[in-house]
Protein backbone atom coordinates (compact mmCIF):
# COMPACT_ATOMS: atom_id res chain seq x y z
CA UNK A 1 0.00 0.00 0.00
CA UNK A 2 1.33 3.33 -0.66
CA UNK A 3 0.96 6.60 0.91
CA UNK A 4 -1.84 7.76 -0.85
CA UNK A 5 -3.52 4.66 -0.23
CA UNK A 6 -2.45 4.61 3.38
CA UNK A 7 -4.24 8.26 3.54
CA UNK A 8 -7.51 7.23 2.32
CA UNK A 9 -7.39 3.98 3.79
CA UNK A 10 -6.98 6.06 7.41
CA UNK A 11 -9.31 8.98 6.46
CA UNK A 12 -11.82 6.77 5.56
CA UNK A 13 -11.56 5.04 9.37
CA UNK A 14 -11.62 8.39 10.66
CA UNK A 15 -14.53 9.45 9.05
CA UNK A 16 -16.13 5.57 10.35
CA UNK A 17 -15.31 6.55 13.75
CA UNK A 18 -16.35 10.51 14.05
CA UNK A 19 -19.82 9.35 12.88
CA UNK A 20 -19.45 6.58 15.82
CA UNK A 21 -18.80 9.84 17.54
CA UNK A 22 -15.37 8.62 18.62
CA UNK A 23 -13.83 12.06 20.19
CA UNK A 24 -10.06 10.58 19.68
CA UNK A 25 -11.09 10.61 15.66
CA UNK A 26 -11.54 14.36 15.90
CA UNK A 27 -8.76 14.94 18.59
CA UNK A 28 -6.90 12.85 16.16
CA UNK A 29 -7.78 15.10 13.20
CA UNK A 30 -6.76 18.16 15.19
CA UNK A 31 -2.97 17.40 16.40
CA UNK A 32 -2.82 16.16 12.55
CA UNK A 33 -3.61 19.12 10.80
CA UNK A 34 -3.62 21.91 12.97
CA UNK A 35 -0.45 23.29 12.02
CA UNK A 36 -0.85 22.52 7.99
CA UNK A 37 -4.39 24.67 8.80
CA UNK A 38 -2.44 27.78 10.12
CA UNK A 39 0.48 27.87 8.04
CA UNK A 40 -2.58 27.89 4.83
CA UNK A 41 -4.85 30.45 6.78
CA UNK A 42 -1.66 32.70 7.39
CA UNK A 43 -1.03 32.55 4.16
CA UNK A 44 -3.87 33.08 2.47
CA UNK A 45 -5.75 36.06 5.53
CA UNK A 46 -2.06 37.16 7.02
CA UNK A 47 -4.29 37.73 10.37
CA UNK A 48 -3.13 34.90 12.70
CA UNK A 49 -6.04 35.53 15.07
CA UNK A 50 -8.67 35.43 12.39
CA UNK A 51 -7.04 32.04 11.26
CA UNK A 52 -6.91 30.55 14.50
CA UNK A 53 -10.75 31.62 15.54
CA UNK A 54 -11.73 30.42 12.20
CA UNK A 55 -9.91 26.58 12.91
CA UNK A 56 -11.48 26.49 15.30
CA UNK A 57 -14.90 26.97 13.99
CA UNK A 58 -14.03 24.40 11.41
CA UNK A 59 -13.10 21.79 13.79
CA UNK A 60 -16.57 22.51 15.83
CA UNK A 61 -18.44 22.38 12.52
CA UNK A 62 -17.03 19.05 11.69
CA UNK A 63 -17.85 17.51 15.34
CA UNK A 64 -21.60 19.71 14.97
CA UNK A 65 -21.87 18.01 11.48
CA UNK A 66 -20.17 14.84 11.77
CA UNK A 67 -23.47 12.12 11.40
CA UNK A 68 -24.31 14.09 7.83
CA UNK A 69 -20.90 14.59 6.60
CA UNK A 70 -20.13 13.07 3.47
CA UNK A 71 -18.02 11.11 1.94
CA UNK A 72 -14.54 12.49 2.55
CA UNK A 73 -11.83 10.99 0.85
CA UNK A 74 -9.10 13.67 1.85
CA UNK A 75 -9.57 15.22 5.02
CA UNK A 76 -6.85 18.01 4.40
CA UNK A 77 -8.17 19.08 1.54
CA UNK A 78 -12.11 18.83 2.72
CA UNK A 79 -10.33 21.20 5.87
CA UNK A 80 -8.18 23.54 4.17
CA UNK A 81 -11.20 24.07 1.42
CA UNK A 82 -13.57 24.97 4.92
CA UNK A 83 -10.88 26.73 6.21
CA UNK A 84 -10.57 29.12 3.49
CA UNK A 85 -14.55 28.80 2.90
CA UNK A 86 -14.96 30.53 6.85
CA UNK A 87 -11.95 32.93 6.20
CA UNK A 88 -13.09 34.02 2.54
CA UNK A 89 -16.41 34.73 4.54
CA UNK A 90 -14.91 36.30 7.63
CA UNK A 91 -12.99 38.66 5.31
CA UNK A 92 -16.54 39.30 3.87
CA UNK A 93 -17.99 40.29 6.92
CA UNK A 94 -15.54 42.75 7.62
CA UNK A 95 -13.79 40.65 10.56
CA UNK A 96 -10.10 40.87 9.22
CA UNK A 97 -7.61 43.47 11.58
CA UNK A 98 -7.18 47.14 9.34
CA UNK A 99 -3.59 46.14 9.49
CA UNK A 100 -3.77 42.84 7.64
CA UNK A 101 -5.88 42.72 5.34
CA UNK A 102 -7.29 39.48 2.65
CA UNK A 103 -6.55 41.18 -0.65
CA UNK A 104 -4.56 39.76 -3.76
CA UNK A 105 -2.52 42.42 -2.96
CA UNK A 106 -0.59 40.04 -0.18
CA UNK A 107 -1.01 36.84 -1.57
CA UNK A 108 2.55 35.97 -2.84
CA UNK A 109 2.65 35.23 -6.54
CA UNK A 110 5.49 32.97 -7.89
CA UNK A 111 6.48 32.48 -10.97
CA UNK A 112 6.11 28.82 -13.09
CA UNK A 113 10.15 29.48 -13.02
CA UNK A 114 10.45 29.60 -9.70
CA UNK A 115 8.10 26.54 -9.07
CA UNK A 116 10.83 24.31 -11.62
CA UNK A 117 13.86 25.73 -9.58
CA UNK A 118 12.06 24.96 -5.72
CA UNK A 119 11.25 21.43 -7.30
CA UNK A 120 15.04 20.94 -8.69
CA UNK A 121 16.41 21.85 -5.31
CA UNK A 122 13.94 19.62 -3.47
CA UNK A 123 14.83 17.03 -6.06
CA UNK A 124 18.40 17.30 -5.21
CA UNK A 125 17.95 17.60 -1.75
CA UNK A 126 16.16 14.40 -1.50
CA UNK A 127 18.71 12.74 -3.68
CA UNK A 128 21.72 13.65 -1.05
CA UNK A 129 19.54 12.38 1.88
CA UNK A 130 18.61 8.86 0.13
CA UNK A 131 22.69 8.98 -1.18
CA UNK A 132 23.47 9.78 2.88
CA UNK A 133 21.32 7.46 4.50
CA UNK A 134 23.21 4.71 2.53
CA UNK A 135 25.96 5.60 4.44
CA UNK A 136 24.18 5.10 7.23
CA UNK A 137 24.62 0.65 8.81
CA UNK A 138 21.33 -1.01 8.74
CA UNK A 139 20.52 -0.79 12.26
CA UNK A 140 21.10 3.51 12.00
CA UNK A 141 18.28 3.77 8.75
CA UNK A 142 16.50 1.59 10.85
CA UNK A 143 16.19 4.22 13.88
CA UNK A 144 16.54 6.93 12.38
CA UNK A 145 13.38 6.02 9.91
CA UNK A 146 11.37 4.71 13.06
CA UNK A 147 12.06 7.92 14.78
CA UNK A 148 11.82 10.71 12.28
CA UNK A 149 9.91 9.52 9.23
CA UNK A 150 7.30 7.53 11.30
CA UNK A 151 7.76 9.40 14.13
CA UNK A 152 7.43 7.12 17.24
CA UNK A 153 8.80 7.84 20.43
CA UNK A 154 11.66 5.94 21.92
CA UNK A 155 9.93 3.64 23.81
CA UNK A 156 7.84 2.61 21.07
CA UNK A 157 11.51 1.74 19.23
CA UNK A 158 12.67 -0.47 21.77
CA UNK A 159 9.28 -2.42 21.77
CA UNK A 160 9.54 -2.67 18.03
CA UNK A 161 13.61 -3.21 17.96
CA UNK A 162 13.71 -4.72 21.36
CA UNK A 163 16.96 -2.63 21.96
CA UNK A 164 17.52 -1.32 24.90
CA UNK A 165 16.34 2.96 24.89
CA UNK A 166 20.10 3.48 25.93
CA UNK A 167 21.59 1.86 22.78
CA UNK A 168 18.79 3.41 20.77
CA UNK A 169 19.98 6.87 22.12
CA UNK A 170 23.71 6.00 20.95
CA UNK A 171 22.59 4.54 17.45
CA UNK A 172 20.48 7.72 16.65
CA UNK A 173 23.22 9.91 18.29
CA UNK A 174 26.19 8.08 16.06
CA UNK A 175 23.86 8.27 12.50
CA UNK A 176 23.23 12.03 13.23
CA UNK A 177 26.54 12.84 13.07
CA UNK A 178 27.19 10.58 10.11
CA UNK A 179 24.34 12.68 8.36
CA UNK A 180 25.72 15.91 9.49
CA UNK A 181 28.79 15.24 8.04
CA UNK A 182 27.47 13.88 4.78
CA UNK A 183 25.05 16.76 4.49
CA UNK A 184 27.22 19.54 5.50
CA UNK A 185 27.35 21.51 2.32
CA UNK A 186 23.17 21.25 2.03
Amino acid sequence: MNNAENGRYVDTLVLQALRQDDEKALQFLFTTYYNPLFRAGVKWSHDSALTEEAIQGVFQDLWQYRQTLGDVSSFEAYLKGSLKKRLAKAAAQGQRTATEPLTDDYLPVTSYEDILVAQEEDDSRRTRLVQAMNELTTRQKEIVTLKYFEELSYKEIAEQTGLQIDSIYKTLHEALKRLKTVLKPI
